[in-house]
């Protein structure tokens, strides 16, 4: 589930990247051929790296972190050995461990759902296999989102190919209706039961997807199905995996949140894809249901085509989430009069406790955590800053000035005091 080359040396894998750029993946255009040659290319470039005591140089990243911009590079020699591609390895087990094991490439980009061949090609793997017996391996090498879209369409193509044989059964006189549609609605259909599905962000309702479920109809029950599937290959308790697909909007949003604005950019770029990817995985869905009974006859791309409107939908929608919270401006305008009053340090308690309920309301929907705690602090200190008498504001911004300190909560309530 990858574009870039992978080799692996003395059983760590390794991949290139761009100098300036060096924690994002290289875009490999072309076709599966002209990838899987770069890989072979790559195992040769390393092997002409080598120096006099068989090393060559590698980067890493010191810790893992979700945020490319948190991430420390280091610098260290690796022994040059047993040097072979990803592709090599994956033959090498299906010649043995695994044996009979096809393997196939999937062009998908990180963290989307494009190209959108990437569908075919895994329908087209599936398509005539057969559902209850043929057992799926995904792997990007590193990563979450790209091996989990894999789970999740091919989990997908299997739920339609299952339901297709159950009503085949019913057909035939070999089972009973309901009991047809009690197996395919609880395996199929039915959401394990969980707080989560109060929250409508948590569920997908971003505005992007309203306005697909209304303007495609049939996408109500494609979204259905795809939430499904996508709890089952998702983290626990709901699935067994590493990444949930749709919830991973909204927590990422929250980090967005929370984090400085040079880092936003960051979690925006990775807030949007998401939303893009969880759209194209609802229309697969829907289309699944309803050329999967009939054996996938049309493609994924010519259905995308059939029905127009889809990709400009997306493209002038993905970016449409409240990006800054509103607070309320009532509430604000109240404290602003009570502190520019007369004995402003003797109301300063009654002001702290109404600014810690404004930041409570205004993160109402966020679950308890660091990251909720984050953002309320941040606001409350950000709207006291905001309403305090000018006088006091002065000095309060030349104290922070002049002895370099932080603009956290606790040292500008301090200042205010001693102001």
């Amino acid at each position: 589930m990858r574009q870039e080359p992978v080799a692996y040396v003395g059983g760590q894998p390794v991949t290139p990247r761009k100098t300036v750029n060096p924690h994002d993946n290289i875009e490999i255009p072309g076709k599966v051929p002209d990838m899987d040659a770069l890989e072979g290319k790559l195992v040769d470039t390393l092997e002409g790296r080598k120096c006099g005591e068989g090393n060559i140089d590698i980067f890493r990243d010191k810790e893992d972190a979700d945020n490319p911009m948190d991430r420390e590079e280091v610098k260290e020699p690796c022994k040059l050995e047993n040097l072979k591609s990803f592709t090599k390895m994956l033959g090498d087990l299906s010649a043995g461990p695994i044996e009979g094991m096809t393997v196939i490439r999937v062009p998908i980009l990180e963290e989307k759902a494009l190209p959108e061949e990437c569908f075919d090609i895994i329908v087209k793997a599936l398509a005539e296999e057969n559902p209850a017996k043929t057992q799926c391996i995904f792997s990007s090498q590193l990563g979450k989102g790209r091996t989990t879209l894999g789970m999740t369409v091919a989990s997908i193509v299997k739920a339609v190919q299952m339901s297709t044989k159950l009503n085949k059964m019913v057909e035939t006189g070999i089972g009973s209706r309901d009991w047809a549609d009690g197996i395919i609605k609880k395996t199929f259909e039915e959401l394990a039961a969980s707080e989560d599905l109060k929250d409508s962000y948590l569920m997908g309702e971003f505005d992007v997807i309203k306005e697909l479920l209304e303007k495609f109809p049939a996408t109500k029950v494609g979204k259905v199905l795809a939430d499904k599937m996508i709890d089952i290959c998702g983290v626990p308790p709901e699935g067994t995996g590493i990444q949930n697909l749709r919830k991973c909007i909204i927590t990422t949003k929250y980090k967005y949140d929370a984090a400085t604005e040079d880092r936003q950019a960051v979690w925006k770029k990775m807030i949007i894809n998401f939303i893009e990817r969880y759209f194209y995985i609802i229309c697969f869905a829907t289309y699944a249901k309803e050329h999967g009974p009939e054996g996938f006859k049309k493609t994924f791309v010519e259905w995308v085509n059939e029905n127009s409107g889809l990709r400009e939908m997306i493209a002038n929608g993905k970016d449409k989430l409240e990006w800054s919270r509103k607070v309320d401006q009532g509430a604000v305008d109240e404290i602003h009069a009570l502190i520019n009053g007369a004995n402003v340090k003797e109301k300063l308690g009654e002001v702290v406790t109404k600014l810690y309920k404004i930041s409570h309301h205004t993160y109402g929907d966020m679950p308890r955590g660091t990251i909720k705690d984050t953002l309320m602090r941040k606001l409350t200190c950000k709207t006291l800053m905001e309403v305090l008498p000018a006088d006091i504001l002065g000095k309060v911004k030349k104290e922070l000035e002049e002895k370099k300190l932080s603009s956290d909560f606790e040292t500008v309530v301090g200042l205010v005091v001693a102001a």
